[in-house]
């Protein structure tokens, strides 16, 4: 079934040229290959100096920045390995299958819903994992990692949009695509997964507040 295929036009919006920019494949294909590239790179850095770390244990990683905000510190701890291996490695492979799916829908490639829903899924997973680490790293350990901050920073904006994608094609089902709560809500992706992340940065500078008070 494919994503555009499950409702009527007119059902999924009432004018083609209005509809969000979750529904356009090459827009959404861009915007996951983009986020994806950048969520690997990220846990790919932060993969190399993990195994730069356990080779050298006194080595200074490149995103050991200042006492608050340092990789090197939050990977002494367990919860860097919550699987028994570190968890940048979970990164490198998760961003492969958006990475993926973002390439074929840029082909023209026609996704089926239900592969748009297994994605939606696993950055549903992912995102629980992200913010859970978040609350770990800033509010347990203290300390704030640069390079997980990145990939925060991708993860949550691609699991809002990709819900919205599948609540506007119709793949969540024809309740909720006419459901007015959840089209408004959909359709203003942009400003939750805004408003989400300025809520996790505004977080970090209030727990971190000694740090950021020296820049003024």
């Amino acid at each position: 079934m494919n994503t555009a295929d499950t409702l009527p036009d007119d059902d999924i919006d009432v004018v083609p040229q209005t509809r969000s920019w979750v529904l356009r494949p090459a827009t959404l294909g861009i915007f996951l290959v983009v986020t994806s590239v950048v969520g690997f790179l990220a846990s790919f850095a932060l993969a190399v100096e993990k195994y730069e770390k356990l080779e050298n244990p006194n080595a200074v990683l490149s995103c050991d920045l200042n006492p608050f905000f340092s990789c090197g510190s939050v990977m002494e701890y367990p919860e860097s390995q919550l699987f028994g291996f570190p968890n940048q490695l979970l990164g490198i492979a998760a961003f492969i299958f958006p990475l993926l799916l973002g390439v074929l829908l840029l082909a023209g490639a026609r996704i089926p819903g239900w592969v748009m829903v297994g994605l939606n899924v696993g950055l549903a997973l992912g995102t629980t994992l992200v913010m859970f680490l978040f609350y770990i790293s800033i509010y347990k350990i203290g300390v704030g990692c640069p390079w997980c901050m990145v990939v925060w920073t991708m993860t949550i904006p691609m699991f809002v949009s990709v819900t919205a994608h599948n609540a506007l094609a119709g793949n969540f089902g024809a309740g909720i695509a006419r459901n007015p709560i959840a089209r408004v809500l959909a359709k203003e992706n942009i400003a939750i997964f805004v408003l989400w992340l300025l809520v996790i940065a505004a977080c970090v500078v209030v727990q971190f507040w000694n740090f950021f008070a020296t820049l003024f």
